[in-house]
């Protein structure tokens, strides 16, 4: 944690002192273990070796809330993190040839100043603002509130890489790997009056990654979300530019409708540039389509207060070796529920240039008390053969239980058939502690 812990050390040294207190700690941990196969080799004319792979993981979530100090409002720590040991095989995609690995996902300071009108993070975070789109960083991020409904934001910092590797955009997972990224958003919020939520929001955002000077991502955004009804009617938008490539390289267009109560319905378009939302570093940019449309929508109606239906269509339009290619997403659902059970299925369908599929899932869970069940089967059945397959069928059982004291264990076994193996298996059996700490100094 060579990122976050000087970090957290100089924000918890600020505000050491006999008044420093947390009202309220979230505390989250889940430890499993994961046993099953996994492939080596497999080179051409050769037969991939099987070896059983079963790595030991620890999460750890814990988030302090209402920290009282003499500094600013509504301080918050808030650190998630992991650990995973190997017990037999390493796995090819464990990111290192060690046995023992772990990450820092989120660690940072957050708090409020300056009468609430600045909020100040420091650490490693997603940075949710505009064009950002959830860029991971080590660094900081301000939040400015002005009148009139004018909401300025900025972030600077290092991109994230895996496992506390190379932060360098050839070797790191990080799609905007670099050694810097800043950016920001200017936005302004007109309230209508009537309802919570009710009013329209308007932004314009930019984000910029290097990786040793050279240009990793550079764009500009604006965005927009209009809610004139409550929450009965809402409409949204997203644009992205590359000023590198100068072409778009994202854009949406929503409306989410409550028709009647029981009736929800949805409309969206969505364009992507997907070798524009890649590091320019790399390769796989150089496979990516150049662009791709989605046009459709969905529905869900409550039959009964027990059964709901469900039902999306999206027209995808890509490039094909002869001009576009007209593909479609198909889903349909239904669930029902009554006391402790709980069951549904679904059925989709897939058509690209590549392949496509008809596919179906069926499943149910039982609660005994404090103890459930459930069952889940996933079948695809393909338009061309994978591998010299025309299906796939994995079915997977688990059972599990509550504990004492925040404690809960779950024990799950999965096996299939796929056109990548013939029979697989695997079987997790978790342990987790999920407990909220309220602390009040009465004086």
């Amino acid at each position: 944690m060579r990122n976050i812990t000087p970090v957290i050390a100089l924000g918890l040294a600020l505000l050491a002192g006999p008044a420093v207190r947390a009202d309220t700690i979230d505390v989250s941990s889940t430890t499993f273990l994961t046993v099953g196969e996994q492939t080596r080799g497999g080179r051409a004319g050769e037969t991939p070796e099987l070896v059983t792979v079963a790595p030991l993981y620890e999460i750890l979530n814990i988030a302090a809330r209402g920290i009282t100090n003499p500094i600013a409002n509504d301080l918050q720590l808030v650190i998630s993190t992991w650990g995973s040991y190997e017990l037999s095989d390493p796995r090819w995609d464990n990111g290192t040839s060690s046995d023992v690995t772990g990450d820092v996902v989120t660690g940072y300071l957050s708090g409020r100043l300056l009468g609430d009108a600045l909020t100040l993070r420091l650490g490693r975070a997603h940075v949710m603002t505009g064009v950002a789109r959830m860029i991971q960083l080590d660094g900081g991020e301000a939040i400015v509130a002005l009148p009139f409904g004018i909401r300025l934001s900025g972030y600077a910092g290092v991109p994230v890489s895996q496992r506390f590797s190379s932060r360098s955009g050839v070797r790191s997972w990080n799609p905007v790997a670099g050694d810097l990224a800043y950016g920001g958003r200017a936005a302004w919020y007109l309230a209508i009056p009537g309802y919570s939520g009710r009013g329209l929001d308007v932004g314009a955002s930019a984000n910029f990654v290097e990786d040793g000077g050279d240009p990793v991502r550079q764009e500009v955004g604006a965005d927009f979300r209009l809610q004139p009804f409550a929450k009965v009617l809402t409409f949204s938008g997203f644009a992205g530019f590359s000023l590198y490539d100068e072409r778009f390289s994202e854009g949406n267009l929503a409306v989410s409708w409550a028709a009647m109560p029981r009736l929800h319905v949805t409309a969206d378009w969505r364009y992507t540039a997907p070798d524009l939302l890649l590091s320019r570093s790399s390769i796989l940019s150089v496979f990516s389509d150049e662009d791709r449309n989605d046009f459709g929508g969905g529905v869900r109606y409550e039959l009964t207060k027990e059964l709901e239906l469900g039902a999306d269509y999206h027209l995808a339009i890509e490039p094909g070796e002869d001009g576009d290619y007209y593909g479609h997403i198909a889903e349909g659902s239904l669930e029902w529920g009554r006391g402790a059970t709980r069951a549904g299925g679904e059925v989709f369908f897939l058509d690209n240039e590549d392949n496509g599929y008809f596919g179906g899932r069926v499943f149910g869970r039982q609660d005994f008390g404090r103890f459930f069940a459930t069952a889940d089967v996933l079948a695809h059945l393909f338009r061309d053969q994978i591998n010299g397959e025309d299906y796939s069928l994995t079915g997977t059982l688990s059972a599990g239980a509550k504990l004492a004291k925040g404690f809960s264990a779950v024990v799950a076994g999965r096996a299939g058939m796929t056109p990548f193996l013939e029979q697989t298996y695997d079987v997790m059996a978790k342990l987790v502690y999920n407990q909220s700490y309220s602390i009040r100094e009465v004086r």
